[in-house]
Order: C-alpha cells, then sequence, then structure tokens
C-alpha cells in the first residue's frame, strides 16, 4: 500500500514537472472568456519592440559621425574644418608635452589626450545655439504633434510644419533643415519611415526629442499612443525653466573643474624647477610615466564628465 501511494505521488510530480516544463495549463478557461498566459504576453511585446527597431536602428558611431556633421552644419563648416580643429590639438599638446615633459612617449600621450578636446570645442562653439534651439525645437515639436492629432498621418504632419516654416521666407533664403531631408527621405528614397526617423533622432541628437520620436515609431503599430506625444513636450518646457535657474551653478562646476586640473599639473612643473631629482623620477621612470598618463586620463574622463553635468536641457 505504501509502495502504491508512493508511485503514485512520483507519477504526479513527473506530470506536474511535464506540465510546468512546456508551460501547459490544464485548468485554463477556454472559449470567449480564455485568458492569455502572461509569459505570452512579455514575449509578444517582446517581439513586438524588437519589429520597431529592426533595421533602424544606427551603431554608435554612425550616431556619432551623424551628431558632428550637425554641430558642424550650425557655424557653417565642413568636415575639413574638425579635421583642422583635431590636428591643432594634437600639436598643442605634443607642445605642452615637451615643456612638461620633455621626453618623446609623455609629449605623444599628451598630444592624443589633447585631440578629444575637438568635440569639447565643438561642443562649446555651438552651445549658445543650442540653447536657441531648443525652444525652435520645442515650437516644431508642437506643430507637428498637433498636425498629427488632427490627421494620423506622419508624414503630412512634417509637411504642415515644413509649410509654416517656409510660408513667409523667400525660396532664395530658405534653410535645408533634417525635416526637409526626412520628408525628401520618405517620399522620393526611403519608404523606410522608422529607419528615416531614427536618423532624424540622431541629427537632432535631443533627449526629448529621441524620446518623442519612439512614441512616434510606436503610433506605427498603434495609434492610441499618438497622445503620448504631447506630454514630452510639456517635460522639455518644464526642465527648460530649470535649467535656466542652474546657468549659475555651472559657471561655478566649471571655475573649480579648471582651477583643480591646474593645481594638479602645476605639480609638475613645481618639481622641474624646485626638486629636479622629483622631476626625473616622474618623468623618467616607467612608474612616474604611468602615473602622468593616468593624470591625463583622469583629466580627460573627468572634462567629459563636467560638460555631460554642464550640458544645456538637451543638447542639439
Amino acid at each position: 500500500m505504501q509502495i502504491t501511494i508512493l508511485h503514485g505521488l512520483i507519477f504526479i510530480s513527473l506530470f506536474l514537472g511535464f506540465l510546468l516544463l512546456f508551460n501547459i495549463n490544464p485548468f485554463t478557461i477556454k472559449g470567449p472568456f480564455k485568458k492569455v498566459n502572461i509569459s505570452f504576453m512579455k514575449a509578444a511585446a517582446k517581439q513586438k519592440r524588437i519589429r520597431i527597431n529592426a533595421a533602424s536602428s544606427l551603431s554608435r558611431l554612425e550616431k556619432f559621425a551623424i551628431r558632428l556633421d550637425a554641430l558642424l552644419l550650425k557655424i557653417n563648416r565642413k568636415r575639413g574644418f574638425l579635421y583642422f580643429i583635431a590636428s591643432l590639438c594634437f600639436i598643442t599638446g605634443l607642445a605642452a608635452g615637451f615643456v612638461y615633459f620633455s621626453g618623446l612617449l609623455l609629449s605623444l600621450a599628451t598630444g592624443i589626450a589633447f585631440i578629444p578636446l575637438t568635440y569639447l570645442y565643438l561642443l562649446f562653439v555651438t552651445q549658445e545655439a543650442s540653447r536657441d534651439e531648443v525652444a525652435e525645437l520645442q515650437n516644431t515639436m508642437s506643430i507637428i504633434t498637433n498636425a498629427y492629432l488632427a490627421d494620423n498621418n506622419i508624414i503630412k504632419a512634417f509637411e504642415v510644419y515644413l509649410n509654416e516654416k517656409n510660408r513667409f521666407v523667400d525660396e532664395g533664403h530658405r534653410v535645408t533643415t533634417p525635416f526637409d531631408v526626412f520628408v525628401f527621405e520618405c517620399l522620393y528614397m526611403d519608404t523606410n519611415i522608422e529607419s528615416s526617423l531614427v536618423r532624424l533622432a540622431a541629427k537632432i541628437n535631443n533627449r526629448y526629442f529621441d524620446q518623442w520620436v519612439r512614441n512616434l515609431r510606436l503610433c506605427i503599430e498603434n495609434k492610441h499612443m499618438r497622445f503620448s506625444l504631447q506630454p514630452v513636450i510639456d517635460a522639455m518646457a518644464d526642465e527648460k525653466i530649470m535649467q535656466i535657474e542652474s546657468d549659475a551653478q555651472m559657471v561655478k562646476t566649471w571655475q573649480m573643474y579648471l582651477s583643480t586640473v591646474a593645481v594638479m599639473f602645476s605639480v609638475v612643473l613645481v618639481f622641474r624647477f624646485a626638486q629636479e631629482d622629483w622631476y626625473n623620477v616622474l618623468v623618467h621612470t616607467p612608474m612616474g610615466k604611468f602615473l602622468i598618463i593616468l593624470m591625463l586620463l583622469s583629466a580627460l574622463i573627468s572634462a567629459l564628465f563636467v560638460m555631460r553635468v554642464n550640458k544645456p536641457v538637451s543638447t542639439i
């Protein structure tokens, strides 16, 4: 009797394990009141997200190249200007390395560390233009959103904005914007609206606009998602007010960063003129060279973090 009960428990355990393994629920209600298993709902949602992003995402390198071109466009420059500034930063770093360290390896390391300053320079010279364009971008998003809510046609909504923008501008004075390129691509080149929207978001490089574009892409699958566009614009307006209040704090942060870097590298000059033995140990030994390279990397990485903290509400 005990053996029979034990065999029965083993059989029931194996049967339940089989059901769990293949995600089978024998108690599921059939018919019009049948419930959908939540795991299948999650899988369907995941496949939907993959389908939305399929063949329309760009690599980090492609996005970075598009952003560089967008920054150069703001100051009416081409790639040659970018290469010139990068070469100038390298030569400046190389000369500073010879003055500070009197060695080829450390001079080359300093020159290489100065090259990323090209991107920081472009962000700095386009910062004022970026702040002005945030307000214009917010107005653009509002016009397109209102037009899309009225007609449920993405391309036509963008055309409404372009017609409004060019209404009082002569053809000879009209400026080609990424929105003009987007409409041209959708109508005459690439019929995949999603991939064109991804390229548009990379050109604008605004985190609110990026979220707005994501919601707009979801509208292709679900028209009810169009009501999620306006909250993004409202959040952008609220944070822009907060950014104006924090501008004074940004200046203090940059002053603190620059003074810290100046003190850190002034130690090398102090050793050169006051403690020559210590300077030789710092410059001519492997451990000293490693410490100097570590200082260069820390200064560069901290500069990137400071730029990230002190950027405008949304960097275009």
